[in-house]
């Protein structure tokens, strides 16, 4: 086996383990905690797993320009499949913000409202 299939190999683990831990933190059973109120006038946002897909896009990408050939810029199976997951992550993450800051101007801050 070549060194180039090793890493591969070693970047494919990789992610399967990221991606394993990511699935068992956010589909944990049980009752989750309350989360703080914040104090009047206070917007926290939910939490988001899209963090997690740009970094995996962004691992991608670095791992598509690690793992090359000698004539190639990228290795294209691992930096296009990466630039897509990043591309997309960044317009789904600056969507759902856009769709938070509306809710967050047009609804009521008092105290009984969903922060």
């Amino acid at each position: 086996m070549s060194d180039t299939a090793i890493g591969f190999a070693l970047v494919g683990i990789a992610m399967l383990v990221v991606l394993g831990v990511v699935f068992v933190v956010f589909s944990r059973g049980g009752p989750a905690e309350p989360r703080p109120i914040p104090p009047r006038g206070v917007h926290l946002p939910n939490p988001s797993f899209l963090p997690v897909v740009l970094s995996l896009g962004g691992a991608l990408i670095g791992a598509g320009l690690a793992f090359r050939s000698d004539t190639e810029l990228a290795n294209p199976f691992l930096a296009i499949p990466g630039l897509v997951v990043f591309v997309l992550g960044a317009i789904w993450w600056v969507r759902a913000a856009n769709h938070e800051w509306h809710d967050t101007e047009h609804r009521s801050h008092g105290d009984d409202a969903p922060h």
